[in-house]
């Protein structure tokens, strides 16, 4: 189902520079250098600001950079980047998260204010070629790749990138529902108990749970506890009466969380192991959720999904009362090791 625990999403925004081509330097009045704690609230303000471009609208980003920065293998001091302008503000951020698996994802982000003079295909460049240095310890037989995700509605830019080496491989929604009008009340298997997540308590439980859950999803990366736990505490705005997790005695059958994203809502996890699923616990999980973000008056609530999700997930949603807001394309690019 939706996976937003672990699994990173990121959207490439890329301007390309007027000879149509990357750079190699850097035009003058900016400068490159990986970013400290310091520079978070400013990196966030920037992330915020190119989500509102990419969708239309004031909208706050569902990419928390302090709890990224806090995941254990993030490794910010050589996999994160910002840009920075003449006039001490931030012109452009790029990560690279180059998990076990080989499987990389990156991330491009400049502001509307400093496109159109090539920063994100010199910060791309910077992601690819930390990727192949990383690659280049891959072990032997493997397929190290970078993934990068584009919108639909910027054709010109998935062309760059298809231009640049990378071939589409997948697709993502951006899920949406309105709840000014409530939702329907869940209904929940027999024998199933909801209680609220428990900070502390739960966590081996729940982080146990989540890997099972999603070992079959694309691109699914097994999160540590010490990782999980990083993620989970890293966000300021956790609130647990907005995480449901359904018990069958004392196993995990299922979960659902969401946080505040500005005005809006974003549910970051929803899951059901598989022993539990094809009995609508999942369409309870989700309402329940919907439920509680109504009362507290957060009715704009979004989700992300891979549209070819195994379980069914997108007509889950859709029997939820969400529907398809944005589309993302999933490129790929394949790593040559040296």
């Amino acid at each position: 189902m939706s996976r937003g625990c672990t699994t990173l999403r990121h959207t490439l925004i890329v301007d390309v520079a007027a000879t149509g081509g990357p750079l190699s330097v850097l035009p003058p009045g900016y400068r490159l250098r990986h970013p400290t704690a310091d520079d978070l609230p400013a990196i966030q303000r920037l992330v915020d600001e190119c989500e509102s471009a990419a969708c239309g609208e004031p909208r706050a980003s569902d990419w928390d950079t302090v709890a990224r920065f806090g995941i254990p293998d993030a490794y910010p001091a050589q996999n994160w980047w910002v840009l920075e302008h003449a006039n001490g503000g931030l012109a452009g951020f790029a990560t690279v998260y180059w998990p076990p698996t080989g499987e990389a994802r990156g991330m491009v982000e400049v502001p509307p204010g400093h496109s159109g003079r090539g920063l994100s295909a010199y910060l791309f460049r910077t992601v690819a070629a930390r990727a192949r240095e990383l690659a280049a310890d891959a072990p032997e037989g493997s397929a190290p790749a970078l993934f990068m995700e584009c919108e639909d509605a910027r054709p010109e830019r998935q062309a760059w990138l298809l231009a640049h080496g990378y071939r589409r491989v997948r697709e993502v929604f951006l899920m949406r529902v309105d709840l000014g009008q409530g939702s329907a009340a869940p209904v929940w298997p027999p024998g199933i108990e909801v209680r609220d997540m428990r900070p502390h308590v739960d966590d081996e439980a729940l982080c146990a749970a989540d890997n099972e859950a999603f070992a079959e999803h694309f691109l699914n990366i097994p999160a540590p506890l010490d990782a999980w736990r990083a993620y989970v505490y890293g966000h300021a705005d956790l609130d647990p009466s907005l995480w449901v997790v359904a018990w069958d005695g004392a196993e995990v059958a299922g979960q659902a969380g969401a946080r505040p994203c500005g005005n809006a809502a974003s549910i970051g996890d929803v899951m059901v192991r598989k022993p539990w699923r094809g009995r609508g616990l999942g369409l309870a999980l989700l309402l329940e959720v919907f439920a509680r973000l109504h009362e507290r008056g957060r009715d704009d609530v979004s989700l992300w999904v891979d549209a070819e999700n195994a379980t069914g997930a997108v007509r889950l949603y859709e029997a939820a009362g969400m529907r398809v807001w944005r589309q993302i394309g999933v490129f790929k690019l394949e790593l040559t090791q040296s």
